[in-house]
């Protein structure tokens, strides 16, 4: 468990750079089995995942749902033993959504978790580290 939360965390905190690749919502892939991410004050955040040759291919979302916070991020991380991969996804400014994909390899358990903060960088209020598998 301390690897999954290690994964999601680092992932969430790297979320700013990984936010430049960010798809819109409205991108995100359709299909596979869909899953929520449990909420924080002031964003939505849910996700797929989907078996393919390559592994499981991966999508997670948030939407920025509160004029009261700055922003949101969605990560997920996949793991294998000591392996890991991880995405997030980041939202800035009320009503903008962002979704991130990846296909990783690892399909052993996949853990979601995400998150609110302010305009000032701090956070306002972190998840639960939710499993899906």
């Amino acid at each position: 468990m301390l690897h999954r939360t290690s994964a999601v965390a680092a992932a969430l905190l790297s979320a700013g750079i990984l936010a430049l690749g960010a798809l819109p919502a409205s991108a995100a892939t359709p299909g596979g089995t869909k899953f929520s991410i449990p909420g924080v004050y002031g964003i939505s955040a849910w996700g797929s995942y989907q078996h393919v040759t390559a592994g499981v291919r991966v999508t997670v979302c948030v939407q920025d749902t509160s004029r009261d916070v700055y922003g949101g991020a969605a990560a997920a991380a996949a793991t294998e033993g000591v392996h890991r991969q991880a995405i997030a996804a980041v939202a800035v400014g009320y009503q903008h959504s962002q979704c991130q994909t990846m296909v990783t390899r690892y399909t052993e358990h996949l853990a979601v978790d995400a998150l609110s903060g302010y305009r000032d960088g701090k956070i306002r209020q972190v998840g639960h580290i939710h499993q899906i598998y």
